[in-house]
């Protein structure tokens, strides 16, 4: 049985949306680039799809939106999404960070599958900004 999966123009459209992006982006992300021409549905089949093809990445924010991104950096076969992700209180962006994630040492008999760490704070533009109008 052929197992690949088909390019429709749905799914060229998700990927040229996350591929523009400088940041990952959520559901009203994708919601605003659409214009009503996708329904919710298909956006999340399309983007659940991209994850298990380890096209895209999840982002579990701690204000409870997901995001998704784009695995820039990912060989075939060598999909990880074991990274730093940073999100700007202020401006809202979601950033990966491309340093590869310290993972503190388990205790004996855990083994680490996976590693999902979100930061928070002020990204340069907004840290700038905000030191700008303290001066």
């Amino acid at each position: 049985m052929d197992k690949r999966k088909r390019n429709t123009k749905t799914k060229q459209l998700i990927k040229t949306i996350l591929s523009d992006a400088s940041s990952a982006l959520c559901y009203e992300d994708f919601e605003k680039h659409l214009s009503g021409k996708m329904d919710k549905a298909t956006v999340y089949r399309i983007l659940q799809g991209f994850c298990e093809d380890g096209i895209v990445h999840k982002i579990a924010g701690e204000n409870g939106k997901t995001y998704y991104a784009l695995c820039r950096h990912c060989q075939t076969g060598n999909h990880n999404d074991s990274h730093l992700h940073f999100r700007c209180v202020k401006c809202q962006t979601v950033l990966c960070i491309d340093e590869p994630l310290v993972v503190p040492s388990l205790p004996l008999g855990y083994k680490m599958i996976d590693a999902y760490c979100l930061v928070s704070g002020h990204c340069p533009d907004c840290f700038n900004e905000i030191a700008n109008h303290e001066q």
